[in-house]
């Protein structure tokens, strides 16, 4: 007689390896591209003469379309197939890609950028779903340290790529070499992606369709007023737009509780939040994640319209960065199960330190930023990046039991990505109101000023993480 796990290894699918190759790579085209048009972005905005708010919205409305529809999406793949979700992710980003990159209007770009975020997040809940299900136990940890590195491969390389394309500039396409990029290997995936096996959750559940109105209006109303009020002044509607978007976000709490009380299926059980210390450590993953993207965003204008740096000369600053993320992100989870959570705190506080020291040395020497000084600051920021983002997700969800995992794992997701549209908006907002002048106007002085106030904001966000990371670690030895 067949013992249950020989039942069960007879019924894994023998093309598991090939089809973790197949759906891993759209994962990597999307952390890839995120990053390449992070350094293309001020080349985006001079050559569709955008204003800056308007390039804030081609990175933001990405990561907030992509937030919302993460909540969403594991649910459909639930209902309607995860390979068929998939297959409609991978067409519409690789489809994307292709307009994108045809696109000679900001305003256009945009609306692009909106249904590309809406299709990577129809990427996502899918991969991780197909990866929990199609692997034995003993392989999952292999499998998922996979996925880590190739994130973390997205994030060192994504930059430097970017640069590299955007120089090389074949057949005279510039930035638009950057969402080219993708099509190749989106048709490649669609290629692959027919003999994978199909798979489906629970058919009978409901999409809450309320809430997630709700949801979408609310933080659309918050994020892009806070661009759009750069531009045209904090008026009246601004106001009025960014209260709307709290009247919402709090209707929004109000039906998911009442439809949690009713068991008709909320679109986000809120009742996680009970466990007080998975809110902290959701806190903490707000506020590092606030603050790395606020750099990245920063860092890039000072460096291409402060400095004047091309698209490579700005990926090379970002490559010591990369690495040292890359690095700490391999070792990190064998690193904290040695040395246990105060792995995570030293790393909060090494971007802290590090936001610190990059305003120091502003003062010292502001034009070069390809210096020593400079390259080890970046790699150290990098190293401690990794050390407290890699970890935080097994560590944040520790906290909750395991039947509340896949909840809690989607909002991990959405507030990570939600950060991103956050901290563009508010450093931008720090960013513009010190440099008090436009991007061409500002002298250097004004770019110094406006970067160290904006990395001042980055610094006193890791701190915030750390207290958070203190507070959770002291919690749970209790």
């Amino acid at each position: 007689m067949a013992t249950t796990g020989e039942k069960l290894e007879q019924q894994i699918d023998p093309r598991r390896w090939y089809a973790l190759a197949v759906i891993l790579l759209p994962i990597l085209l999307n952390s890839l591209n995120t990053y390449m048009i992070q350094v293309a972005l001020p080349l985006i905005q001079s050559s569709l003469n955008a204003s800056f708010t308007d390039a804030q919205l081609i990175m933001t409305c990405f990561s907030l379309s992509l937030a919302v529809t993460l909540v969403i999406s594991g649910k459909l793949g639930d209902i309607y197939g995860r390979r068929r979700l998939l297959l409609i992710g991978v067409s519409g980003f690789t489809l994307m890609s292709m307009l994108g990159g045809f696109t000679s209007s900001s305003t256009i770009l945009i609306v692009i950028r909106i249904v590309q975020g809406i299709a990577a997040a129809l990427i996502q809940p899918q991969v991780l779903s197909m990866m929990q299900i199609n692997f034995l136990s003993r392989e999952k940890g292999l499998v998922f340290s996979i996925y880590g590195a190739l994130l973390g491969f997205g994030f060192a390389f994504g930059l430097t790529l970017g640069g590299i394309l955007v120089n090389w500039n074949v057949f005279s396409l510039g930035w638009r070499t950057v969402f080219f990029f993708n099509v190749p290997f989106g048709i490649l995936v669609l290629l692959c992606l027919p003999p994978l096996q199909e798979s489906h959750g629970n058919r009978t559940q409901k999409i809450d369709w309320t809430g997630t109105v709700f949801l979408i209006s609310g933080l659309f109303l918050l994020v892009y007023p806070l661009s759009e009020g750069q531009k045209q002044g904090w008026s009246h509607w601004i106001w009025g737009c960014l209260i709307l978007s709290l009247v919402l976000l709090l209707a929004f709490i109000v039906v998911e509780i009442h439809k949690q009380k009713q068991d008709d299926g909320p679109l986000v059980d809120l009742m996680i939040f009970k466990q007080r210390l998975f809110g902290v450590g959701l806190l903490s993953v707000v506020f590092i994640y606030l603050s790395m993207f606020s750099l990245f965003f920063i860092l890039t204008y000072y460096l291409q319209f402060g400095l004047h740096f091309d698209a490579q000369a700005t990926s090379f600053a970002f490559l010591p960065l990369g690495v040292g993320f890359f690095l700490t992100s391999l070792i990190s989870s064998r690193v904290v199960d040695r040395w246990g959570m105060v792995v995570l705190k030293i790393g909060a506080l090494i971007t802290a330190g590090c936001c610190f020291l990059l305003i120091l040395l502003l003062h010292i020497d502001a034009r070069h930023l390809l210096h020593l000084p400079y390259i080890l600051t970046l790699l150290v920021y990098g190293l401690g990046l990794g050390l407290v983002t890699t970890p935080l997700t097994r560590v944040v969800l520790s906290t909750i039991p395991a039947e509340e995992a896949g909840t809690a794992s989607g909002l991990f997701n959405t507030v990570m990505y939600l950060a991103n549209s956050l901290g563009v908006a508010l450093s931008s907002i720090v960013f513009t109101i010190v440099l008090g002048h436009t991007l061409t106007n500002a002298t250097m002085s004004n770019y110094v000023s406006a970067f160290s106030a904006s990395l001042m904001l980055c610094g006193g966000l890791s701190l915030s993480a750390y207290v958070c990371l203190v507070f959770l670690f002291n919690r749970q030895n209790k």
